[in-house]
């Protein structure tokens, strides 16, 4: 369920309680001091997304324990969840939204490696390696998120050994499909891993407008989209003009609208 380049894989209500970065950013606190006495209103056993996820392992007391023990909060773009370096102090689900994971190098640079959605359980491998965080996770649309503090999970693990179990296969698929994508990225057009990204784009964002047309505005900038494809920014400036020219799909900005549907979905080689 986590998209990257290839993979294909939005609100409830909440509390918006952050603190500020001198930096503009807000940073989503796991377990402020000040607010856990909020119990969640959110049952997992109502979660849409659990059933394809690590979670529907859990039986419906232990659900509860969750239900008990979590704390979910509205974000909005721009939040982090946390940051490269953090201690793992627990685990966050996603109920809706979208959230980048991101890579700090060591000249300074900001690469985003992956997009996560609904059901995608974030920082399970710091947690479950005992390691800080490698990456940092910001919010790139409005999102709903619930985090779970480390000794609930430990608790949970040594009751259900199932749901170690299936972190680990977790683990082995993303790794299994990160090989997968590397093979396509060395095969397939630039043409063909870009549209296959917007149509992943699409696929979780977009909607039709009233004239039918298909539309999704993008939560992330063309520069973050080169990151995800692998490729220099000056190189979507350029296919971006080509696609346009060809009548296959439309900028406005961070608007996209495909003009030719049909025309797209055989260019990127896609099953939708």
């Amino acid at each position: 369920m986590t998209l990257v380049i290839f993979r294909r894989h939005l609100l409830g209500p909440g509390v918006v309680d952050a603190p500020m970065f001198s930096d503009g950013f807000e940073i989503f606190l796991p377990f402020p001091k000040h607010a856990m006495t909020n119990k969640s209103i959110h049952r997992c056993a109502d979660c849409s997304s659990r059933r394809t996820t690590e979670w529907e392992v859990l039986s419906e007391p232990e659900l509860k324990l969750i239900d008990e023990a979590k704390r979910t909060r509205v974000l909005e773009p721009g939040a982090i969840l946390f940051r490269q370096g953090d201690a793992a102090e627990g685990l966050y689900c996603i109920k809706s939204g979208l959230i980048g994971i991101r890579r700090l190098t060591p000249t300074g640079d900001s690469a985003l490696l992956r997009l996560c959605t609904n059901g995608v359980t974030v920082g399970y491998r710091a947690f479950l390696s005992k390691t800080s965080h490698r990456n940092s996770a910001e919010a790139l649309s409005s999102c709903v998120v619930c985090f779970i503090e480390r000794s609930h999970i430990n608790r949970l693990l040594e009751i259900n050994t199932q749901l170690g179990e299936r972190f680990l296969q977790h683990c082995f698929h993303e790794l299994d499909e990160t090989e997968a994508d590397y093979a396509k990225s060395l095969t397939l057009s630039l043409k063909a891993r870009f549209l296959h990204m917007l149509l992943i784009l699409y696929e979780r964002l977009g909607y039709r407008d009233k004239a039918g047309n298909h539309i999704v505005e993008l939560p992330i900038q063309r520069v973050e989209l080169a990151s995800l494809i692998g490729v220099r920014p000056e190189s979507i400036s350029r296919l971006v003009r080509s696609l346009e020219t060809e009548g296959l799909v439309k900028f406005d900005k961070r608007l996209v609208r495909f003009d030719d549907m049909d025309a797209v979905v055989r260019e990127a080689g896609a099953q939708f």
